[in-house]
């Protein structure tokens, strides 16, 4: 009878134990980048809400415009055909008195809520900067301290991995 022979792999400990370490870390690394992915996604789905914000309320103005001027015109006519007694210069100056209120109603009505969104819109736009500087600077730390930390893993691998042949211990597991 033939007696089957089992694969035998050599396993250097102290390589599975830094590499598991090494590995950990790498794992942490990515999970602060996420954190900064979903802070991004945070501040353009804000940013889309202040857009929409600031359409709305342009369409607002434009559709209160459009109301005025018609109301102007409707006025006028109403005007030119109930008072044909007064003449032309005093219809036009009661008509312009209208749209001179009208105008400031309006300023009263949309000035404040531009501003207010204009305010927010650039305190956003450099928070966003400021934030994605700090990324970006992180980044660039993560990856120095991943390369330094990397190379710091291979010395201590090769020292202790030294140390252990030094003294003839067997630093090697054998799997079967």
């Amino acid at each position: 009878m033939a007696v089957a022979k089992k694969e035998e792999k050599v396993i250097n400990v102290v390589d599975v134990f830094w590499d598991g370490w090494f590995n950990s870390f790498k794992t942490f690394q990515s999970f602060q980048k996420d954190v900064e992915e979903k802070s991004l996604q945070v501040f353009e789905s804000q940013k889309e809400l202040v857009q929409a914000a600031s359409k709305q309320l342009t369409q607002l103005e434009e559709e209160s415009k459009k109301l005025t001027t018609e109301l102007k015109s409707n006025v006028q006519e109403v005007l030119k055909n109930a008072l044909s007694v007064i003449g032309a210069d005093n219809l036009l100056e009661i008509t312009d008195k209208f749209e001179e209120a009208g105008q400031k109603v309006e300023s009263l009505a949309f000035n404040p809520s531009k501003a207010t969104i204009e305010v927010l819109s650039k305190s956003h736009a450099q928070l966003e900067k400021a934030l994605k500087e700090a990324i970006a600077q992180q980044q660039k730390n993560r990856a120095e301290v991943l390369n330094a930390i990397g190379g710091y893993v291979d010395q201590l691998k090769e020292t202790q991995n030294g140390v252990l042949k030094t003294f003839d211990l067997s630093n090697v597991l054998v799997a079967k």
